[in-house]
């Protein structure tokens, strides 16, 4: 076997949160090898048409945090080459009820709510700057299979400083002091270091699509709570194109997914009573099962977990990918004040203050999503008129709407 190629940081997993991670610390000049069991994905991935197939049925509702942070690192400039999407208005209604709340940029004196960005816009992009990045390299179907830990030389190492070797399906080896699993909901990574979790399901799958509308969608985002689960339409970068995340129940979901293109454009139209423009045509359909997990650690020495490898959310708010963007952010920053000030990337007394940080934040979101979630999903008629009378009288006091709104900017 070849000896260990020496290494700042090992990142499992080459998603959104995995390059970001690995750019933000390439560019303070650490060096970061990024292990990804996927292989390569094409130079060009971006389709330039406007059909409904030619979008990515995977999206993100990124906020003006997470665009900040994207453009701290050089990445959101190449995304917009690409397309992105505005939204400055939002419509909320309860499905079973009259309540309805609405919210729009220019109440909050922003330019704008957030933009709708496929995932693969944001992936090409990361990965355009991650193969021009120093010090970053990026191995495509190498994931990391073993881990073991080890003192320095002769066993000097400080408590909570051991080195961590990482071992690869080609047989490959990395020497780091960190790991940082950012390899999704099911990291391998965080099953490798024994990092437990609290888990549970939402007893419900999320169908994902593009659709075509018959007028424009007005750069808003639109979300029906139903009592079977809440359907969005998110404003893609053509004013006649929407993505759809439609969360429905374990008993419903399959007979949605095998409806003729024609039923379900009906179903859903049914679903959305009028309160945005008719849908006119549906893209192929992807459904995944909705769990909610939560890392109780999100570090061990010599290991830390981000983004889904560390917390996995309902996307009812969409706000997945922007806590995950959160987590990369504070990581680089508590990681690059350790590289300067020489202590070991790697230690406890280090990680500890990226858990502190993110981990109550995390918490408090995953919160607000599952009561959201059983609150707008009670079938309770005492509780369907509470939550009506909720959204009207919220939408009514423009200080508390305000202050909601704000929320979903961070």
């Amino acid at each position: 076997m070849m000896p260990a190629i020496e290494t700042d940081v090992v990142i499992a997993g080459a998603g959104i949160a995995g390059l970001a991670l690995g750019i933000g610390l390439a560019k303070q000049g650490m060096s970061c090898q990024i292990l990804e069991a996927a292989a390569a994905p094409p130079v060009h991935p971006v389709a330039a048409g406007r059909a409904v197939a030619d979008w990515d049925r995977r999206v993100s509702a990124l906020t003006p945090a997470s665009t900040r942070w994207l453009d701290e690192l050089g990445v959101w400039a190449r995304m917009q080459d690409h397309r992105v999407g505005p939204y400055n208005s939002m419509s909320v209604w309860d499905g079973s009820g009259t309540g309805h709340i609405e919210f729009s940029a220019g109440e909050l004196e922003v330019p704008r709510l957030g933009h709708i960005v496929e995932n693969r816009v944001t992936l090409a992009a990361l990965n355009e700057l991650a193969a021009c990045q120093p010090g970053l390299t990026v191995h495509w179907g190498q994931p990391a299979n073993s881990v073991r830990f080890e003192a320095g030389e002769a066993g000097e190492a400080e408590e909570g400083e051991e080195g961590v070797v990482v071992g690869t399906a080609a047989d490959t080896t990395f020497r780091a002091q960190l790991l940082v699993g950012a390899d999704g909901a099911q990291s391998p990574t965080r099953q490798l270091v024994d990092l437990a979790t609290r888990a549970w399901s939402y007893q419900q799958h999320a169908i994902v699509a593009t659709v075509a509308l018959a007028e424009d969608h007005q750069n808003t985002c639109y979300q029906a709570f139903l009592e079977s689960g809440p359907l969005a339409l998110l404003p893609l970068a053509d004013p006649y194109i929407c993505s759809i995340v439609w969360s429905l129940d374990d008993h419903l979901w399959e007979s949605h997914m095998n409806l003729s293109d024609g039923e379900f454009v009906a179903a859903l139209n049914r679903a959305l009573r009028g309160f945005c423009p008719p849908v006119i045509g549906v893209s192929e359909r992807a459904a995944f099962p909705l769990r909610q997990c939560h890392a109780i650690d999100y570090f061990r020495p010599g290991v830390a977990l981000v983004g889904d490898a560390a917390h996995s959310i309902h996307p009812l708010a969409g706000q997945g990918v922007n806590l995950g963007l959160k987590d990369v952010a504070e990581l680089s920053r508590v990681l690059g004040d350790a590289w300067l000030a020489g202590d070991y990337l790697g230690s406890a007394a280090v990680l500890s203050k990226y858990q502190r940080v993110r981990k109550g934040d995390n918490l408090l979101m995953m919160g607000a999503m599952e009561a959201f979630k059983r609150g707008f999903g009670s079938r309770q008629p005492l509780l369907r008129v509470v939550r009506n009378l909720g959204l009207s009288w919220t939408h009514q006091l423009t200080p508390l709407k305000q202050w909601l709104a704000r929320q979903a900017l961070a």
